[in-house]
């Protein structure tokens, strides 16, 4: 099998090395020379929570009043934490970013590399690698890069067990089962999007090659399950690490039940105006037209089936269980994974074995600029707007497969590698043409290369947690306020910022507020503002029955909030009974 997945043994693992190389250099473009920005946005204040746990581990969960369900996101924080603890914090989540843009890299080259040839590969896996969607939740502290790293190598891992041609036929499976429990530990529903692609393509495997379907499929199935048990079982051993005592079935079990889905969402049908579903929905067309130009071969079907069942799913479970899957751009951003393989198998179906040359590389040299000038559009894009560039791009694979079927190899070539060009680029600019849709703080897409200080403004909170633990003790209940603007949320979602863990969202506290933190108890409570004066009058809202100390108050450089200096303050409590 050339280049592909397979371990292969002599002369023949030397032949792999190029790829290797390949793989390590697009990566490294993408992540260090592209211009892409290593913190590219938050999902406040859910990714605050994230980095903070991955940061401090249970120093912030033992304080928190509340410390609710985020600590289960293992596959985030366990393997962050990791990295995070071992040197530079710093160093540390900047080798995360790149290690997921390493494994969507490499899972996209070497499946399309199987399917078709190394120019083709190249240009599939640099172009899903600097695209907008992507760059933005590997440089993000939230689950979403993880998901749709683990994803793609999901997808990959499914060809692989298609095939059969490893010779440890245990080995795809295997390692399916690990990276299942890999999504797990990041985000159920995430298992559930990727198992039905993964099916899916193992169903097409099923169909095209009846030798000896249903042993192969005992063995992926039986080994894929020890790989499960083997993953689930070392994130929660690692759990038991970073938060000792506590129960990561139970804290699942209750909070799922607690949680009301509904109640995130703004418009049920907000997705009908966001111009960025065009792109999966376009790869569906894509692996169709796939289908009918290569008469239903192989990879074709394989595109095909990837692409249509993540629309289906996604539809699916919308119906079935009401909640923010379409609206939140972060659970649109799982539908990418999907897209991005089905769209570069739909080219490697229509090239096949064909050979492209090195003319081919003109369109991907000349379409690196384009496609990063793409990735930094600002314009709003409207519906008739983004119908406009589907349809552009959509007919450049048309006559993509067209050329693919003709006489001239060099035609071909440029034809082929110029429509990937021109889908890349119209993907980048429907991404980045979203504009500001439903209740969610989404930061641009275009954040992944446009510096909007995010390193800045992380720092600034790294550096208020800090103080915050070194004022306060590991038996410490720490309640939380902000000013009632919430300017300083996302500083406070560090500490797990929240209606569990906020006193009030006042600027004092009301006599029914006091009756209520007389309930609670806590022991001490952090307080951020723009301003301390602000601080001030909420402090001497306190019960002075609470006993509050004067406040103890260090300030962060932090944009965006009217002041450049804001405040960070604790004060303790002593209750008499």
């Amino acid at each position: 099998m050339p280049g592909g997945l397979t371990a292969v043994p002599g002369s023949a693992r030397l032949h792999l090395l190029p790829d290797l190389a390949i793989i390590l250099g697009i990566s490294v473009f993408s992540a260090f020379l592209s211009g892409s920005r290593q913190w590219a946005g938050f999902n406040s204040p859910d990714s605050e929570f994230y980095a903070s746990l991955a940061l401090f581990g249970s120093d912030v969960t033992d304080r928190a009043i509340e410390p609710a369900y985020t600590w289960t996101r293992l596959g985030y924080i366990a393997p962050v934490r990791l990295l995070v603890t071992a040197g530079d914090p710093w160093v540390g989540f900047a080798l995360w970013r790149f290690l997921l843009i390493l494994v969507i890299v490499g899972s996209t080259y070497l499946l399309v590399k199987q399917a078709s040839n190394r120019v083709l590969a190249i240009g599939v896996a640099l172009f899903a690698s600097l695209n907008t969607m992507v760059l933005s939740y590997v440089g993000n502290p939230y689950l979403t890069g993880a998901i749709m790293a683990a994803t793609t190598l999901f997808l990959a891992l499914a060809a692989w067990c298609n095939l059969g041609e490893s010779r440890a036929r245990w080995l795809p499976g295997a390692l399916s089962g690990v990276v299942a429990g890999w999504l797990v530990m990041l985000n159920p529903y995430a298992l559930f999007l990727a198992l039905s692609m993964w099916l899916a393509v193992r169903a097409v495997g099923l169909f095209t090659d009846h030798e000896q379907r249903l042993r192969r499929l005992l063995v992926d199935a039986g080994a894929a399950a020890v790989g499960f048990a083997v993953s689930i079982a070392g994130f929660l051993a690692a759990g038991a690490v970073i938060f000792p005592g506590r129960s990561w079935l139970g804290t699942y079990l209750d909070w799922n039940g607690r949680l009301d889905y509904a109640s995130f969402i703004s418009d049920p049908n907000i997705w009908t105006r966001d111009v960025t579903l065009f792109v999966p929905a376009a790869a569906l067309i894509i692996s169709l037209i796939a289908l009918a130009a290569t008469r239903a071969n192989r990879w074709s079907l394989i595109a095909s089936a990837i692409a249509g069942m993540n629309i289906l799913f996604t539809w699916g479970y919308l119906l079935l269980v009401p909640g923010p899957w379409l609206e939140a751009p972060h659970y649109t951003a799982k539908l990418w994974p999907g897209a991005l393989v089905s769209i570069g198998l739909a080219f490697a179906a229509i090239v096949g074995d064909r050979r492209l040359g090195p003319i081919a590389y003109l369109p991907i040299i000349a379409g690196v600029p384009l496609v990063l000038w793409a990735g930094r559009w600002e314009a709003q894009v409207t519906l008739n707007q983004g119908l406009l560039i589907t349809g552009g791009f959509l007919l450049a694979f048309v006559l993509a497969a067209i050329a693919a079927r003709g006489p001239s190899d060099a035609l071909a070539a440029l034809v082929v590698m110029g429509a990937l060009v021109l889908i890349a680029t119209g993907a980048q600019i429907l991404q980045n043409g979203r504009g500001q849709l439903g209740i969610y703080g989404q930061y641009p897409f275009r954040a992944a290369y446009v510096d909007f200080n995010g390193e800045l403004l992380m720092r600034a909170k790294v550096k208020a947690e800090e103080w915050v633990l070194e004022h306060t003790e590991r038996t410490d209940r720490i309640a939380i306020w902000t000013d009632p603007d919430r300017a300083m949320s996302a500083v406070a979602a560090m500490q797990l910022w929240g209606k569990y863990n906020l006193i009030t969202g006042n600027g004092e506290l009301s006599r029914e507020e006091v009756k209520a933190l007389e309930i609670l108890k806590p022991t001490a409570i952090a307080m951020y503002a723009p301003k301390r004066e602000q601080i001030d009058t909420f402090w001497a809202s306190l019960p002075a029955w609470a006993l509050p100390t004067t406040p103890e108050c260090t300030t962060v450089t932090y944009l965006g909030v009217g002041e450049p200096e804001p405040s960070v303050c604790v004060t303790h409590l002593t209750w008499l009974n």
